[in-house]
């Protein structure tokens, strides 16, 4: 996770500093896939999450020379997402509004390299199954903070939640996920020092 970061990092400042159309490219196929997923939990049309996701590239794109100003940009394209999102949905409803507790979010853990990944197809059904069956709030922001690699500030901000919510949340998910899958009980922290 810490290479993707300083790999967005990267492709950030090339971006920033030089409207590199390359690195541009590279961050959006690098964040697509998450973003997508994202936007999907809360819009359930592929072609509108697809728009939602261009978009806020589009924006980005717009903004490239404020680009250098912002740590984390994942983080920031997941609040924009989350935004786009829940008024793409407020305005295609019939006045009813939504929050981020009433958005459902399908995880799939993926592997970015899997020769690097010994573990069977079966054992990855398992976890996604495992994930899949928490409850929503708990598992979009497990899904952000575990397998997006968001902070628990990061993703606090995210959601508009306060960051005891997000360390509880994590902290029921993974006692949940350690209960549903005895097999993997390793020593796995509950939850992690956050700076």
């Amino acid at each position: 996770m810490m290479n993707d970061y300083s790999t967005i990092k990267k492709l950030q400042q090339r971006i920033a500093c030089n409207n590199d159309m390359k690195a541009y490219e590279g961050l959006y196929k690098l964040l697509f896939p998450s973003l997508f997923r994202f936007s999907y939990s809360f819009v359930k049309s592929h072609e509108a999450a697809e728009e939602i996701v261009s978009d806020a590239f589009i924006k980005l794109w717009q903004q490239a020379q404020q680009l250098s100003e912002i740590d984390n940009i994942k983080a920031w394209l997941f609040t924009l997402i989350r935004n786009l999102s829940i008024n793409h949905v407020n305005r295609n409803s019939r006045h009813i509004y939504y929050t981020i507790d009433d958005f459902a979010f399908y995880s799939s853990i993926t592997w970015q390299h899997p020769e690097d990944i010994f573990i069977s197809g079966e054992a990855v059904r398992k976890i996604n199954q495992a994930v899949n069956s928490l409850p929503p709030k708990c598992r979009l922001i497990f899904q952000l903070v575990k397998l997006e690699g968001l902070t628990y500030q990061e993703t606090a901000d995210v959601l508009g939640l306060s960051l005891p919510t997000v360390r509880n949340q994590v902290v029921i998910g993974m006692k949940k996920l350690l209960q549903s899958l005895p097999a993997f009980q390793l020593a796995v922290p509950l939850c992690r020092d956050e700076e």
